[in-house]
């Protein structure tokens, strides 16, 4: 983790104005390419949930700005953030569930096995990292194909970033599937997010695996 000198920082103005304003997040919704998840990793063995997970978090620590969190005052950018994802539960439930990530998909599947079976434990919903700000905050929607997905947030200083995916669809000859992403304004733009979808389309080819 660093801390960002705001003297010299290229986005201070933004940052200052987007601190500023009650109501700083904004949400981009985008349809994504799946079909190698589902048609070589499924076949395979690989759940879905997890090959499409390790692929949002990849990419959600490829773009800076994704890990970049502020404190007070103080802006830090951290080498690298962790999933905290939602899994349903008895009696229709869910509960937070939180995996270590690891750049490589056989370590991580392994960790996000072990944290799942874990939390699916759980009888109640507590947050036991609300506390730590090096997360990135995942639920999956599998029933719905959403067009457009709004989360709940902590208030206007909460800048920790917000992805869902959604149903998995055959379009043709093509799987696709929503992913909305709800972000802090004050840390990232939409050319971020852009940025992001870009990696994240390359990191669910066959070439990322």
């Amino acid at each position: 983790m660093k801390t960002i000198d705001q003297t010299s920082w290229a986005r201070a103005s933004q940052y200052t104005y987007f601190r500023g304003i009650a109501n700083p997040h904004f949400a981009i919704t985008a349809s994504v390419d799946v079909t190698y998840v589902m048609e070589e990793l499924k076949p395979a063995g690989a759940s879905p949930f997890n090959a499409t997970l390790f692929a949002l978090v990849q990419a959600a620590n490829a773009v800076p700005e994704f890990r970049t969190r502020f404190r007070g005052d103080t802006v830090v950018e951290h080498e690298v953030v962790h999933p905290s994802v939602t899994v349903p539960i008895e009696n229709d439930q869910f509960a937070f569930c939180d995996i270590d990530y690891a750049a490589d998909w056989p370590t991580f599947n392994a960790a996000c096995k072990a944290a799942v079976a874990e939390a699916k434990q759980q009888t109640a919903l507590v947050d036991r990292v609300a506390h730590l700000d090096d997360r990135i905050h995942l639920t999956c929607v599998p029933w719905i194909a959403f067009t457009n997905l709004n989360h709940p947030g902590n208030g206007p200083d909460d800048c920790i970033p917000r992805i869902a995916w959604g149903r998995m669809t055959r379009d043709g000859k093509s799987w696709q599937t929503p992913v909305a992403v709800q972000v802090h304004h004050a840390v990232i733009d939409a050319r971020h997010i852009g940025q992001f979808f870009t990696e994240l389309e390359q990191r669910l080819t066959k070439g990322a695996w």
